[in-house]
């Protein structure tokens, strides 16, 4: 199931809605990590006494809120249970996922989780059933959508752009600048552009690539020389040299 989303600057992506059986494996790979960690304080909490269990309800707490909304903020809308199935939150309005909707749709899984509070807790379940795009009750109030992430078919589309010899990861003074001065921004831009160039309209792919690449050949300091690659070149060129980068980390 695609789902389709029209950027600010009207650039359309279609996006692979995730299934709920995928969603659920992680959830339940995440609950297994809180419940890991809250088991392993627990052991040291209980020795306290009395305020022990305080503490321990205040760290179930804390972990129930705090993971979700750390990994979701800090890794893209991925947790360690969305990571491993290839799934990420993003907005549903195509702009960069925000705190405030981090924030909604991590107090939503109060009443989300049938295991808290059941009846509501099912009513989220059959809402995200019978959702077209799978969207929870935190989702429909946060605006978000989850979605099978391109990156986790990241050897797959190397393997696809990889036609030629790639004269930026072949010279060290070039990759090594590259790999120093790339920031987490850019490195999403160049793979975002790698992995929807083909869903792009001509024009448009045309002008995103050229723009990108006229910001990244000054942002590099790349040479004069590799004027003889396209802007598209250019640009999947240094896709490849930091994911090839990333993969083999």
């Amino acid at each position: 199931m695609l789902y389709r989303i029209t950027t600010p600057e009207l650039v359309t992506f279609h996006y692979r809605i995730a299934g709920l059986v995928s969603r659920a494996l992680a959830w339940t790979i995440d609950q297994l990590i809180i419940f890991g960690l809250l088991i392993g304080f627990s052991g040291i909490a209980i020795s306290v006494g009395f305020f022990g269990f305080a503490l321990i309800f205040l760290v179930k707490f804390a972990l129930d809120f705090g993971y979700y909304t750390w990994f979701e903020l800090r890794r893209g809308g991925q947790t360690p249970g969305k990571r491993l199935f290839g799934i990420r939150v993003v907005s549903a309005r195509g702009a960069r996922l925000t705190f405030p909707e981090i924030m909604i749709r991590t107090l939503f899984r109060v009443i989300d989780n049938p295991a808290l509070i059941p009846f509501v807790g099912i009513v989220g379940a059959i809402c995200a059933m019978c959702d077209p795009w799978h969207r929870r009750l935190g989702d429909m109030a946060a605006d978000t959508i989850v979605i099978r992430d391109a990156r986790s078919t990241l050897s797959v589309a190397m393997t696809k752009h990889r036609s030629r010899v790639n004269s930026y990861a072949a010279d060290p003074q070039i990759r090594q600048r590259v790999l120093a001065r790339v920031t987490r921004g850019q490195r999403d831009l160049m793979l975002d552009l790698m992995f929807r160039r083909d869903h792009l309209e001509p024009d448009i792919r045309e002008r995103l690539f050229e723009r990108a690449a006229a910001h990244f050949r000054e942002a590099y300091a790349l040479p004069e020389d590799a004027g003889h690659l396209s802007d598209e070149q250019t640009v999947l060129n240094l896709a490849l040299l930091v994911a090839e980068s990333r993969v083999g980390s």
